[in-house]
């Protein structure tokens, strides 16, 4: 993988998620999972397709880095 190769696929994901993508990065976690989902409708609500990196800015680190690592994994669009 070169370099930016993940940066690409991160924003691949964000403009191409599933739609239940968090309750499968979360899965081990309901209820954050649950909480995630809510801030991210309401996020969706206001920017509509750029909803996905302005929710990311919100996250937590730690969620930063569950997601970031999820998608590394689990997303392969190059």
């Amino acid at each position: 993988m070169k370099n930016n190769d993940g940066i690409i696929n991160f924003l691949y994901f964000g403009h191409n998620y599933l739609p239940n993508f968090i309750s499968k990065v979360w899965s081990d976690n309901q209820n954050i999972a649950d909480h995630l989902q809510s801030k991210f409708n309401a996020v969706y609500d206001k920017k509509g397709t750029m909803a996905f990196f302005s929710w990311f800015m919100e996250l937590s680190p730690t969620n930063k880095e569950i997601l970031t690592s999820w998608i590394t994994i689990n997303y392969k669009y190059i």
